[in-house]
């Protein structure tokens, strides 16, 4: 592997573990949940497209990389958070995950 491909490579991994990390914290328009999610979802989506550009020019190592991210990181969210919400339906393992979101803060 190439210097460029260890600093994709490191910058990718530093991407997701600051998206699952950075705790979210209310807003006038969002809750706290909310702001976390799009915060995790941000720090997914940089760390895959990290991680695959990391593996060029073998596509292969490539997209075996950044599909292990994706799968981690949305099992992650599944069994851990209440971050996977799809239109007004939040899908998590557990009931308490499934709350709707509070409102945002006053």
């Amino acid at each position: 592997m190439s210097t460029l491909s260890w600093v994709l490579f490191g910058a990718g991994v530093l991407a997701l573990i600051l998206g699952a990390a950075v705790p979210g914290r209310d807003t006038a328009t969002a809750p706290k949940r909310a702001v976390k999610r799009r915060i995790y979802w941000t720090g997914t989506v940089a760390g895959v497209v990290l991680l695959f550009c990391s593996g060029l020019p073998d596509v292969q190592s490539a997209v075996a990389s950044a599909a292990a991210a994706a799968i981690l990181m949305t099992g992650s969210a599944y069994f851990r958070t209440p971050h996977i919400k799809i239109g007004d339906r939040i899908y998590s393992a557990y009931a308490p995950h499934r709350r709707p979101d509070p409102p945002p803060a006053a």
